[in-house]
């Protein structure tokens, strides 16, 4: 008989790990780096979450802890973002394919974008987890999202025809909020499809580690500074609940 595998959940924001644990049969807590990890199964399945914390180092150290600690068989990224292509609006939920670190720039010493001594700047999602997660948000999207997420909520914030998409995640240690940071991105990585501050990292370190990995995003913003939204609300009222959503229909999956 084979061994149940291990998924491990991260997100930066204290609401979406305080959803999930609210949902979650926690067996144990386990402490180190001033970090919580807990160790439980949400619907069924083994898992651990912990809050990666905002940004690329304190999310790498949070998923370099989890994988050597507990042995993760794979891991879910989980949270908002920032949508680049025009096509991608604010409400949709964005899947990666590929990762790319936008702030990683070590020339002449190497190619822009590329992580020293790896000789890599692309790093790509589990294809499989891709596709249950592309299968698991369309299932939300079609005949669960109004279970989650007060429909009221989404018409307050512009929300009205959300969609699953696809494409490449830029991340970086920085919030993209006006045309000008924006505009650098989409001039260096033509196909940027969204962008925040984790996933990227974590999937280098995954790569480093060999653990398949797939990043799940709900777009928060337009990171142009011009499609406003109500951060903190959209979190609160929005975000968090997608942030369940998902998760929970992958690990019913899985």
């Amino acid at each position: 008989m084979s061994t149940p595998k291990l998924t491990g959940i991260l997100a930066p924001m204290p609401e979406e790990i305080d959803i999930l644990l609210k949902h979650m049969h926690v067996e144990e807590i386990y402490e180190a780096g001033k970090r919580k990890f807990y160790l439980g199964k949400i619907k069924g399945q083994n898992c651990v979450v912990s809050l990666s914390r905002i940004g690329k180092v304190a999310s790498a150290v949070t998923a370099a802890m989890m994988i050597q600690h507990f042995k993760v068989d794979r891991m879910i990224v989980t949270g908002v973002a920032g949508g680049i292509a025009p096509e991608v609006n604010i409400g949709d939920i964005v899947i990666a394919q590929t990762c790319i670190q936008h702030d990683m720039d070590c020339r002449p010493l190497f190619p822009q974008f590329e992580a020293p001594l790896l000789g890599k700047a692309r790093f790509e999602c589990d294809t499989q987890l891709v596709e249950s997660a592309r299968q698991s948000c369309e299932e939300f999207m079609k005949h669960e999202l109004y279970d989650f997420v007060s429909k009221a909520h989404l018409d307050e914030l512009g929300i009205h025809s959300p969609q699953v998409r696809m494409g490449t995640l830029v991340s970086g240690d920085q919030f993209i909020g006006t045309l000008e940071q924006l505009n650098k991105i989409k001039t260096e990585i033509p196909d940027a499809y969204f962008v925040e501050m984790e996933g990227a990292a974590v999937a280098q370190v995954c790569y480093e580690y060999d653990v398949p990995l797939v990043v799940v995003r709900s777009i928060s913003d337009k990171a142009d500074a011009i499609a406003h939204v109500d951060f903190s609300n959209y979190i609160k009222e929005v975000a968090r609940y997608y942030t369940w959503g998902l998760v929970e229909g992958m690990m019913a999956r899985l």
